[in-house]
């Protein structure tokens, strides 16, 4: 009697941990990756009508288009678009990751043809035109769950990643200003070269989050392959500018009606989570 009463104490041990480790199996288990996957873009075909639109020393020839970022070759929404924007053109692309501070000066010089910008342009610069492409909207990327609880009112007392020189990192520096008139913890600013660093400082646990415009923060996360993610609903308001150079405007308007008209536009902002930000092609004529 005793042996068996022993016997199931054992097996009820056993059955215990077994249960306890399968609970916590699926607890650890990772969950699919959000935003990762990737569909790929659709072919861009020239439109003649669209080509013959644009003034003789671009046609043909080369699409020079700046973009946010320091890395070579650049990547993400805006290059897309502005690669999509070439091909209906009938044109090459050549894209420029150019800095945050340095993107809005994007036609000075004569070196870019288009500027692509992920913030609202105040006023056009001297030779160029200002088009909608975009909601602007302010993002914050953390690893999933949000575990140090950063939002957009709590960032004091924060390790925040900031694309230097960005529009984020004046606000979150006039936060921080908020946070030290209040008696509260500073915030800690980490300036970041772009998505790609704020990505690799995340991964490194060496942010806790990365408050960036949204088609950087869309950025990160596809990056991040399901170990990054937006914890909440992107913020603010105004529509970003596409800075262009004003004899290729009505080319590149039509161009860029004509990508949104067949679903091009949609395919590119859905692979870098910014489906909830797109203009229509009203917004592109008016």
């Amino acid at each position: 009697m005793r042996t068996r009463g022993l016997t199931r104490l054992v097996a009820a041990v056993l059955a215990a941990g077994a249960v306890l480790v399968g609970g916590v199996g699926c607890a650890t288990t990772p969950a699919p990756p959000v935003g990762v996957v990737q569909q790929p873009l659709p072919e861009v075909a020239a439109d003649p009508a669209l080509a013959a639109m644009l003034p003789p020393a671009l046609q043909g020839g080369t699409l020079r288009v700046a973009v946010p970022g320091v890395a070579r070759p650049a990547s993400g929404a805006e290059e897309e678009l502005g690669a999509a924007l070439a091909a209906r053109l009938g044109l090459r692309s050549l894209s420029d990751g150019v800095s945050a501070t340095a993107l809005p000066r994007a036609l000075v010089g004569a070196r870019h043809d288009v500027g692509i910008l992920p913030v609202p342009v105040p006023e056009a610069p001297l030779g160029g035109s200002v088009l909608p492409w975009l909601e602007a909207r302010t993002a914050i990327v953390t690893p999933p769950g949000n575990p140090d609880r950063v939002e957009p009112t709590t960032l004091c007392g924060h390790r925040i990643g900031v694309v230097a020189g960005s529009a984020q990192h004046a606000a979150v520096t006039e936060e921080n200003l908020h946070c030290t008139d209040n008696r509260r913890p500073e915030i800690e600013i980490v300036p970041v070269g772009g998505a790609e660093d704020a990505t690799r400082r995340l991964l490194a646990d060496q942010l806790e989050a990365f408050v960036a415009d949204a088609p950087a923060a869309g950025h990160a996360v596809v990056l991040g392959k399901g170990k990054l993610a937006l914890p909440g609903t992107p913020y603010g308001e105004g529509t970003a500018g596409m800075i262009v150079d004003n004899r290729a405007v009505p080319a590149v308007r039509a161009a860029l009606a004509s990508l949104i008209a067949d679903g091009t536009y949609a395919a590119v902002l859905d692979r870098w989570l910014l489906r909830d930000l797109a203009i229509d092609a009203a917004a592109v004529r008016s």
